[in-house]
C-alpha cells in the first residue's frame, strides 16, 4: 500500500495540469515498512528528458542525488517516483516498465483525460523491477 496525504496528491495533480501537454514528474520521500510505503514529502522535478516530453519523463539526476543524501541523513529514503500521463491512463506505459530499474520503488501515476484526473499507485517487484504491480493508494 502507498500512503500519501491529500495535500500532496493535490499538489501533484496541480503540477500535472500546469505541465500539460508535457509529462510532469517528482520524487517521493518517506519510509518503507513490510506492508506499506508512507510518503512524507514530494519533490517536483523539471522533466529533463532528451526524448519527447509529451510521452516521456526523466527526473533531474542532481535532485535525485541531493534527496538521497538529505533523506539518508534524516532517516528517510527516496521511495518512489510520480509522473503524469497527459491525455493517458493512470497505468504504467511500456516505456515506464522498460525504464523501471529500482526494485521496491513505488510508481505513482496521474492520468488525465480532459478535466478528469485519476491517480494510481504501483510497486516495482523485488524480483523484476520492470513488473509494476498495482497497490492500494490510501490518502492520509
Amino acid at each position: 500500500m502507498l500512503r500519501l496525504s491529500g495535500a500532496h496528491l493535490s499538489a501533484l495533480e496541480a503540477e500535472a495540469k500546469r505541465a500539460a501537454p508535457h509529462e510532469a514528474c517528482a520524487l517521493l520521500v518517506g519510509v518503507r515498512t513490510d506492508d506499506a510505503v508512507t510518503v512524507s514529502d514530494i519533490h517536483i522535478s523539471p522533466n529533463v528528458t532528451a526524448g519527447n516530453p509529451a510521452r516521456m519523463f526523466e527526473v533531474d539526476p542532481g535532485l535525485h542525488l541531493r534527496l538521497q543524501r538529505q533523506a539518508r541523513d534524516g532517516g528517510l529514503a527516496v521511495v518512489g517516483v510520480w509522473h503524469s500521463h497527459p491525455g493517458g491512463a493512470a497505468r504504467p506505459s511500456a516505456e515506464d516498465r522498460a525504464r523501471s530499474e529500482m526494485a521496491g520503488w513505488c510508481w505513482l501515476i496521474t492520468g488525465m483525460s480532459g478535466n478528469v484526473m485519476e491517480t494510481q499507485a504501483f510497486l516495482a517487484k523485488e524480483d523484476d523491477a520492470h513488473q509494476l504491480e498495482p497497490v492500494p493508494l490510501v490518502l492520509v
